[in-house]
């Protein structure tokens, strides 16, 4: 097995600096023990290597090499680097960007429940719930019903009563899907934001 030139400087500078291991190590010493000619290469290139490492004294240069080179630099045009210009404000989103807007005077819909009646605020293509506001007169009572999805209702005028409970302004209530709900009863008219999977959105029963 032979080795190039190359291949012996390459392999011999990594074993001068300690760093040569595993199969390329082994692989030099079986060079090195077979070839006398590779022997007396890798001790020329070791000795080579070695008188590179040598110190030399550095020599102070003289004062006028300094100002030569000051002058040098103060003579070369010197061109400025640019200051980074700060990002474009993002323009405003538009209505055709997804932004929707249901003013106080949106037309009401009304309910299959007598007395009630509701507005859609919210009900977009990618969205999997119905966002409504929903009002009750006073004495209207809203059909017992099973839950398809989860549903919310958040109480702003009025009295509502479910579940053996009497909600007033600022209560909350939530429903887990598959749950059971009792008829829901106002005795002095209530409204309120109401969310319902948008599978389960349609006018209920009346009773």
């Amino acid at each position: 097995m032979n080795l190039s030139c190359d291949e012996l400087e390459q392999l011999a500078a990594i074993e001068a600096l300690g760093a040569l291991d595993g199969k390329d190590r082994a692989r030099l010493q079986e060079i090195l023990a077979g070839s006398p000619a590779a022997r007396d290469a890798y001790r020329r290139f070791l000795d080579a290597a070695a008188a590179l490492t040598v110190q030399v004294v550095p020599k102070k240069p003289a004062p006028s090499v300094r100002a030569r080179v000051l002058e040098k630099i103060r003579k070369t045009p010197q061109v400025p680097i640019p200051a980074p210009q700060p990002a474009a404000p993002a323009p405003a989103p538009s209505p055709a960007d997804g932004i929707q807007f249901i003013f106080a005077d949106a037309p009401w819909m009304e309910s299959p429940v007598p007395g009630s009646r509701l507005k859609v605020l919210s009900a977009g293509p990618t969205q999997e719930y119905v966002m409504l506001l929903v009002e009750f007169g006073p004495g209207v009572t809203y059909p017992e019903h099973d839950h398809l999805g989860a549903e919310e209702m958040y109480v702003l005028t009025g009295d509502l009563q479910s579940e053996g409970r009497s909600l007033g302004p600022g209560d909350f209530l939530h429903a887990e899907p598959g749950t059971h709900h009792q008829p829901l009863h106002s005795i002095h008219g209530c409204t309120a934001l109401m969310v319902v999977p948008k599978v389960a959105f349609g006018p209920p029963a009346a009773t």
